[in-house]
């Protein structure tokens, strides 16, 4: 009788235990929470390779709630749907970005949120839609090796392009070149002393250049000079010319007067003194055949008939 209660008691604490470890396993698992959640979406075009359910959500590097589902969109398999758990009043707006990112060397994948200014409009389900939908960014990883890919199609390019210009003809055009070049520095090295010569007179140059931009002020003072004198005998021609043209205008108006009044007097004056010239050239003539004429005077003329 004795043995069976022995057996009855190691049973109950069998199972008491199993129950306990029961109940521990599901607290680790699933965890005992009083917290409530707001759920949303989000969807990325990359592999989510170490994100797991349960790992966390982070905004700004604090966690803010967890991965509560990973699946393929429904409308495009190419994209990942992934669910968020986030603690209730977390500030999410429309211009919150969310992106993959991974914890140090572990490699464990985390969602980092990021963005939301105070002012701006939380962020709500559209129509159609059951949760809201936080817009992602490429994870660093996936720019990586976006680069990476970009820059190996340039080295590839340019791996084409060195194959394309190191071909046999160009190859010997470039040895053609190095044989210039090495007859230049030769005949650089023999002409050296020529070389140091022009670089003396070139010195010689430049100070004569130096002297004169010296010199520079006081000719530029004399030509001033020579504009100001320039510019008063200018203005003494102007005057001179003034004073011409009304002298001229003076002279015009004399003239205007002179023939007016004394060339019409002139004019018969000496067409008077003309016939006192022809008077006594006749005088003269007649005084020739007749010098009686002076003591006898002109002879009467003879009378006409019937006179």
């Amino acid at each position: 009788m004795e043995t069976r209660v022995n057996y009855a008691i190691v049973g109950f604490f069998v199972i008491l235990l199993s129950l306990a470890g029961a109940c521990i396993a599901i607290w680790l698992l699933f965890g005992v929470s009083h917290k409530s959640f707001d759920y949303y979406y989000m969807y990325v075009n990359e592999s989510v390779s170490g994100l797991n359910v349960k790992s966390a959500v982070k905004y700004s590097g604090v966690e803010v709630g967890f991965v509560s589902q990973i699946q393929l969109s429904k409308n495009n398999p190419e994209k990942v749907q992934i669910k968020l758990a986030i603690n209730e009043g977390t500030p999410i707006s429309v211009d919150t970005r969310a992106e993959l990112d991974t914890q140090g060397l572990t490699g464990m994948a985390y969602v980092e949120l990021s963005g939301g200014q105070p002012e701006s409009a939380p962020l709500v389900a559209k129509h159609g839609e059951k949760y809201p939908v936080i817009k992602s960014e490429p994870s660093l990883l996936f720019r990586l090796d976006a680069a990476l890919d970009h820059v190996t199609g340039n080295l590839e390019t340019i791996s084409q392009g060195l194959s394309s210009a190191l071909n046999q003809k160009n190859t010997q055009a470039f040895s053609k070149i190095l044989e210039n070049l090495d007859g230049f520095t030769t005949q650089l090295d023999e002409n050296s002393a020529k070389i140091d010569s022009i670089i003396v007179n070139l010195n010689h140059t430049l100070e004569n250049t130096s002297k004169a931009s010296q010199d520079l002020p006081q000719l530029v003072h004399s030509l001033n000079e020579s504009a100001e004198s320039f510019h008063a005998m200018m203005h003494t021609l102007t005057s001179a010319s003034e004073q011409a043209q009304v002298t001229f205008t003076n002279t015009s108006a004399t003239v205007e007067n002179l023939n007016d009044q004394v060339l019409p007097e002139a004019v018969e004056a000496l067409n008077s003194f003309t016939q006192v010239m022809k008077q006594l050239k006749n005088f003269s003539h007649e005084l020739e055949d007749n010098p009686s004429v002076l003591i006898r005077g002109r002879q009467a003329k003879q009378p006409g008939p019937g006179e």
